[in-house]
């Protein structure tokens, strides 16, 4: 079945969010794009056509929620890292509407379906890397290199909870360009007076993914929205044993279930991000300190979240999932694309 993505005239750089389902469908059977600049259009595939578009675009229309046709059906992809419905009018528009970071409970109506949150920074050859490094020597106990967004207190008390661990550790907090640069700096100072290293400048991502490649457990939190981070697809690709401070509310349409696929410290954030109360971090330290005492459990939540990725989260298994909900929709929904025409 050929998909068509109905990409926005002027499409800003957030075309990204769409990359990965892009991906999928290119893999799956057929993929045709329309409405991005001329050059991306040109392009040999999906990736390069999105990768120009995303160097070459400097519009004003968002792509956080892809609209897309397929066998007669409309659908759209949410991927925005909040909970709320990013596009009001893409669901009204759709057949079918997935959501990336769909929270249990919130009750969108039947056409609101769960779907993989996926890294639209990944291509084919980065994914191809990121198995490859399934089995890199453990060299160090726990590797976090993680943003420090706005110098949000939560992320703070994790790095120190670590930092505390008597083990080897790579640490790394790195705090964004665009905060007030006052509270910046006094953050920054209170992890480096831990012995906490900092910086200003983002991690390349092949030398991130080498350096948590290495570690025997990966400490991992939820992003800025308590969603599910683009970084969760890649620690599952490279078969990382994942422990999240928090696991994300969000499910996925087969869930990450913890202490199957990862482990999870369950400290008890408030949906407003903010943190935790402050006896809940020492979960942090209980939960690696006995998993570092556990080889055999480590090992088995590395192979399953290899598996996971392999059946459940790459391109191809993601775009397969949303083909047959596709296939699913009764033949008198579906919409004609002669009769209802897929501009906005």
């Amino acid at each position: 079945m050929t998909v068509t993505y109905l990409a926005p005239p002027g499409v800003d750089r957030t075309v990204a969010y769409q990359k990965y389902y892009l991906l999928g469908f290119e893999e799956a059977g057929g993929l045709r794009i329309e409405g991005l600049p001329f050059p991306a259009r040109l392009a040999r595939s999906a990736t390069n056509a999105v990768r120009l578009a995303y160097r070459l675009n400097r519009g004003s229309a968002h792509g956080h929620v892809g609209r897309y046709e397929a066998g007669g059906v409309r659908f759209a992809i949410d991927a925005h890292d909040r909970r709320e419905i990013r596009d009001p009018e893409a669901l009204g528009w759709s057949d079918l509407y997935f959501k990336a970071n769909l929270w249990p409970g919130d009750d969108h109506g039947p056409k609101v379906q769960p779907i993989v949150n996926g890294n639209g920074l990944l291509d084919r050859r980065k994914i191809a890397h990121l198995r490859s490094l399934r089995g890199e020597s453990k060299e160090v106990d726990v590797a976090y290199v993680s943003n420090v967004w706005g110098g949000r207190e939560h992320s703070l008390r994790v790095f120190e909870r670590l930092a505390a661990l008597d083990c080897t550790k790579d640490l790394l907090a790195v705090f964004p360009e665009g905060f007030p640069e006052a509270e910046t700096v006094e953050k920054v100072e209170r992890l480096r007076s831990q012995g906490i290293p900092v910086t200003r400048e983002p991690v390349p991502p092949r030398e991130l993914w080498r350096r948590l490649a290495r570690a025997r457990i990966v400490p991992m939190r939820a992003g800025k929205h308590l969603c599910w981070s683009w970084r969760t697809t890649d620690l599952l690709a490279l078969g990382a044993c994942i422990v999240f401070d928090a696991l994300p509310p969000p499910r996925w349409p087969v869930p990450i279930e913890p202490g199957v696929q990862a482990a999870d410290c369950g400290i008890a954030r408030p949906d407003d991000t903010e943190a935790a109360d402050e006896s809940e971090y020492d979960k942090v330290p209980a939960t690696i300190e006995r998993l570092l005492a556990a080889p055999r459990e480590q090992a088995e939540l590395r192979r399953a979240a290899a598996a996971y990725f392999d059946e459940h989260a790459a391109p191809g298994p993601v775009a397969g999932y949303a083909l047959r909900a596709i296939a699913g929709v009764p033949s008198m929904s579906r919409t004609s694309m002669v009769t209802r025409s897929p501009t906005r």
